[in-house]
């Protein structure tokens, strides 16, 4: 998988992907600088791989505040089926300093967690 990251600890745009058995996703951030209080754009997507196997995938954008504490924002959820793509376009801020951000993608039976893929900008620890 291609992560677009810059070198320096300031990025103005950044996309990261990650894929799991029956999912994918992808997420692009704007405007969005480490340690960051500030809000920055947000773009989530994610696809029900085929084949069909009946399950739904989520995908959340996820961060680390100030000593590594993690921060999860909603999900975002894909009931379309098998080969469909559905795109979220929004904002997110943290007022504590969002050291790291990345995403999770995961497929679930309802409620049921089935496995994820998670993506750091960053750190590539959880």
């Amino acid at each position: 998988m291609l992560v677009t990251v810059m070198a320096s600890p300031a990025q103005a745009s950044s996309t990261l992907y990650c894929s799991t058995t029956g999912a994918s996703g992808a997420i692009t951030v704007n405007d969005y600088y480490a340690n960051t209080t500030e809000s920055f754009g947000v773009i989530l997507s994610v696809t029900d791989q085929p084949p069909g196997d009946g399950h739904h995938v989520r995908i959340r954008l996820i961060g680390k505040g100030p000593g590594g504490t993690r921060v999860n924002w909603p999900w975002h959820y894909n009931y379309d089926g098998a080969d469909t793509t559905k795109t979220w376009s929004s904002s997110a801020q943290y007022s504590a300093g969002l050291a790291d951000f990345g995403l999770q993608v995961a497929r679930y039976e309802g409620d049921t967690y089935l496995n994820s893929c998670t993506k750091w900008a960053v750190s590539d620890g959880s």
